[in-house]
């Protein structure tokens, strides 16, 4: 097997073999990856496929990386990855495949293949993602003594809230603080009017629950360990990504309570 991968490795040309190496970095970093397990992945791949003097810089939104080609020259790459949210079948999927190939079970075809697997899998369905939001939102509801009417009106929010987001967002802007923004607002005026009709209690319990599907907690966290991790680059990249995100929510919600306010002549 390891005869097969080796002579798999001289077939393929450096530069390509390069190319691999630094889109498994970018495969990892793009699905949520962490940004010290993207660096590790990169130069385990790097030593299995033989690159020469391979070295890797990789933060929260980016990869810069460079290598000795044919002992003479550099060749480098600079890939700008985007923040994305975790998708953790892929990450899990991508963690196995470096460990294949640090072992050396995996040449370049084989880990080109895989590689164009893992970017095509299919992750939970849309159907599946709002059913989560309206159990995530009633959880939390519950979980801050919100009482059965709350909770059911929470759930009601969370499933209204995920559709605006997935399929009404997109189609007023491309800008992720917009949609942030719009679906905040959209989640106030839920919980108001649902409260208005009588399904729940207390706006209070409501919005808290409904509000949590929206908040950065996991951005937050990854930003601390980072910080900890002497990582100060990565984790103020995510701070600030978490700080703009929870702003866009506070405006969103105060925007719609102004706005019901205004419409209900002062009632909330």
């Amino acid at each position: 097997m390891k005869e097969i991968v080796r002579a798999s490795i001289e077939d393929c040309s450096q530069i390509e073999r390069f190319r691999l190496v630094t889109r498994l970095g970018n495969a990892i970093l793009s699905n949520g990856g962490e940004v010290f397990r993207a660096e590790q992945a990169m130069e385990y791949a790097a030593r299995a496929l033989r690159l020469e003097a391979f070295n890797a810089y990789v933060i929260a939104n980016g990869i810069f990386s460079n290598v000795v080609i044919d002992g003479r020259f550099y060749s480098s790459r600079i890939c700008h990855v985007p923040l994305a949210p975790t998708i953790l079948c892929r990450v899990d999927a991508l963690n196995d495949l470096s460990r294949k190939i640090a072992a050396g079970k995996c040449g370049p075809y084989e880990m080109r293949m895989r590689l164009e697997q893992i970017e095509h899998m299919k992750v939970l369905e849309n159907r599946g993602k709002v059913l989560a939001a309206g159990i995530g939102s009633a959880g939390f509801c519950y979980l801050f003594q919100g009482s059965l009417r709350d909770t059911a009106a929470a759930f009601v929010t969370g499933v209204l809230l995920y559709l605006f987001l997935l399929y009404a967002a997109p189609r007023f802007s491309s800008s992720r603080m917009m949609q942030t923004i719009m679906t905040s607002s959209v989640l106030a005026l839920c919980c108001c009017l649902l409260c208005w009709i009588g399904l729940g209690e207390s706006l209070d319990h409501v919005m808290i629950g409904a509000v949590f599907t929206l908040a950065p907690g996991v951005p937050l966290t990854n930003s601390i360990r980072n910080f900890l991790e002497n990582d100060y680059l990565s984790g103020l990249i995510r701070f600030v990504d978490a700080f703009l995100t929870a702003g866009c929510i506070a405006i969103g919600v105060g925007v719609a309570l102004r706005f019901w306010m205004f419409a209900m002549g002062g009632m909330l």
